[in-house]
């Protein structure tokens, strides 16, 4: 098949997705993208500037893929193409939190609305980002004061699906057992509101006064001009941190989650993590917050020693983890392999397979 993947916002996980979605499938997929900025501006002007520049080759391929940081109806009008649309929804407007202050932008869920309707297949990175999802989209809908699309949010579910997103792990090696004279801790998210790192730095400040023994990798994307948060993390953690900042190579990434025993997370928002399972697979221990996506991602049976319900339960997990670090060396490669099955060479067939079942549906159309 010919597929055309449009992706207005190359970066992160979007960026993950559609380089592992090429490398795997066995179609012939063309990317269409733009830079990872602007995200508002992609949201409102992307399918403009898309339609304009590309809508022959849309017009002529057999399927199209577009994530969430786009409005599909507007592209799908403005190029006037016929083939079937898939629509990946990496986040949704209508449950992402806004900064302190700052008032959630109706405009911004219309358009996942308009472009999950004009979507021929909407689909969610995890049940829980669906069940979310449906919720949010129901008072959304019901929230409209007069002319109500009633058919709105059926219409919408009837064709939605949960599919995992796989997980290139080729340039991550299996750790091998490395007893750190320290504990390494650590932090692979975006340095973004939504990961809370102000609650993540308030532990490690905890016990670097105490003088507990461990060290800290500051990994991930940063968009911010001035990281507040982590501009004080350097001044106060200095002597502890290895590594402060994004780092360009996946070879160098990889060698650094080889080198942590712990990974954490304090998100308010993840609908999959993407971070949280590299850093699993290269052996690291997580502490997660009992919430979101992670109790789905991670295997049932770890729930209790790796999941945490409080701020003061995260402190009590992370301080035990840094005493026993050393003791969990199974644990770690139980995880490790259970987490393989996000691979992409695990995860590919169920895409392959979709996207021929739409195809062979669009010609059975045709042909009746």
């Amino acid at each position: 098949m010919n597929i055309i993947f449009v992706e207005s916002f190359y970066g992160g996980s979007h960026k993950c997705f559609l380089d592992g979605l090429r490398k795997y499938s066995r179609h012939t997929i063309t990317p269409i993208t733009l830079p990872s900025r602007f995200w508002k501006w992609r949201l409102r002007s992307a399918a403009l500037y898309i339609a304009e520049e590309y809508g022959e080759a849309l017009r002529k391929c057999d399927l199209i893929i577009t994530t969430d940081l786009i409005n599909l109806a507007d592209l799908k009008a403005l190029a006037r193409f016929t083939c079937p649309a898939i629509l990946f929804l990496h986040e949704n407007q209508m449950t992402y939190p806004t900064p302190e202050g700052e008032k959630p932008e109706l405009n911004f869920g219309f358009t996942n609305l308009v472009s999950a309707l004009a979507a021929d297949r909407c689909l969610f990175n995890s049940q829980y980002h669906l069940q979310e999802f449906d919720y949010a989209l129901k008072q959304f809908i019901n929230d409209i004061p007069e002319f109500v699309p009633e058919q709105a949010h059926q219409r919408v579910m009837a064709q939605s699906q949960v599919i995992y997103m796989g997980i290139d792990f080729a340039e991550f090696r299996r750790r091998p057992v490395l007893d750190n004279p320290k504990p390494v801790i650590v932090w692979n998210h975006r340095w973004e509101f939504d990961k809370q790192p102000e609650v993540f730095f308030r532990q490690l400040y905890k016990l670097d006064a105490e003088d507990l023994d461990f060290e800290v990798l500051l990994l991930g994307e940063n968009f911010q001009m001035h990281p507040k948060e982590f501009i004080e993390a350097r001044e106060k953690l200095g002597p502890r941190i290895r590594q402060y900042g994004y780092v360009d190579s996946v070879y160098d990434y990889a060698r650094f989650l080889a080198m942590a025993d712990i990974v954490v997370s304090t998100a308010i928002q993840e609908n999959f993590g993407v971070a949280v399972i590299e850093a699993m697979y290269c052996h690291t221990l997580p502490l997660l917050p009992k919430r979101l996506s992670y109790p789905e991602i991670l295997p049932t049976k770890f729930h209790e020693q790796f999941l945490y319900n409080s701020e003061a339960e995260l402190e009590k997990k992370l301080r035990w983890l840094l005493r026993e670090y050393r003791n969990l060396h199974e644990t770690r490669a139980e995880i490790a392999q259970a987490i393989a099955a996000f691979h992409w060479k695990e995860r590919i067939a169920e895409f392959d397979a979709l996207f021929e079942t739409m195809a062979q549906n669009r010609a059975g159309r045709y042909i009746s």
